[in-house]
């Protein structure tokens, strides 16, 4: 009775060894998987996750009126309706036209701020949509921004915008509109699954709403 007693003991404590075991391992792969789609997550993500159903790649020029309303009426209602609930992918493209006078100095101030961090950067982009008919009229963005950014953030973001690597930058930029062939801001190119779409026409937000309700039913 004794040996058998112990045969039991040994198989339970087996048992709970094996379920340690698989715990652990479960344990490691979430937390791998986290750290992932953190660092998955790119850089010029406005809202929503990157493996989120539908995904938005927006080409876009601070200066242009278009694309403020897109931002203001369908990228920001979009955000708050489907990326906080993790349908929906924002990327954001810089796409600074030659007819805009300022539109080159906005977009480095926005790549500046993203490098800072992702804070300063919606803050950088949201203020000048809001505020184009300002500083469209001067150039002085630095103006636009003081109401939302600090000053020690703000002197970082102008000394960042000086810098070479920021025309790079935005030259990389133009270069992969040319090569996807936008010709307008915004230019939105739509995926989902395998499956990509060009936008580049002015579309009510109802209308990307239904569609965006229709893929993910």
């Amino acid at each position: 009775m004794r040996k058998k007693s112990g045969s039991i003991t040994g198989k339970i404590l087996f048992d709970a060894l094996k379920l340690w075991i698989i715990l652990l391992v479960v344990s490691i792969f979430l937390a791998s998987s986290s750290l992932w789609s953190q660092r998955a997550q790119p850089a010029n993500c406005v809202g929503g996750t990157l493996n989120a159903p539908i995904r938005l790649e927006v080409f876009s020029d601070f200066q242009c009126p278009a694309c403020r309303a897109f931002y203001l009426d369908v990228i920001l209602p979009a955000i708050e309706e489907y990326g906080r609930r993790g349908k929906i992918c924002v990327l954001y493209h810089e796409l600074p036209l030659q007819a805009h006078q300022y539109s080159h100095k906005a977009a480095g101030y926005s790549i500046a701020a993203q490098r800072i961090g992702r804070k300063q950067w919606l803050a950088v982009m949201d203020r000048l949509y809001r505020t184009q008919a300002l500083w469209a009229l001067d150039g002085n963005i630095d103006g636009a921004l003081e109401s939302v950014i600090s000053a020690s953030d703000l002197e970082k973001i102008r000394k960042i915008a000086a810098e070479p690597s920021i025309k790079t930058d935005i030259e990389r930029a133009i270069e992969l509109g040319d090569k996807r062939e936008v010709e307008s801001t915004p230019t939105v190119f739509v995926t989902t699954g395998r499956n990509t779409q060009k936008v580049d026409r002015i579309l009510p937000y109802q209308v990307w709403k239904d569609y965006f309700d229709n893929i993910i039913q």
